[in-house]
């Protein structure tokens, strides 16, 4: 298990992703599209307006991930 201090220490770096012992993996591209309340953790999806919920007890692991640029060429994004 991961602690929410763990979770949090990330919040403040880089990009991330967040295993849960199911296999399934969700990116928090941002640390306000993440939050912790007890022990659950949640993080929100801006482009489908989901929210995962995830048991701080399935927390298998975290990884940073690489940032991706989302300029397009020619200098508009």
């Amino acid at each position: 298990m991961v602690s929410g201090d763990s979770i949090r220490e990330m919040l403040r770096a880089e990009p991330f992703e967040v295993h849960l012992s199911g296999g399934e993996a969700h990116e928090v591209s941002h640390p306000e599209l993440a939050w912790i309340a007890g022990s659950q953790l949640y993080i929100f999806f801006p482009k489908t307006e989901r929210v995962a919920r995830c048991s701080l007890l399935h927390v298998t692991s975290l990884e940073y991930t690489q940032r991706t640029s989302t300029k397009k060429k020619g200098g508009k994004s």
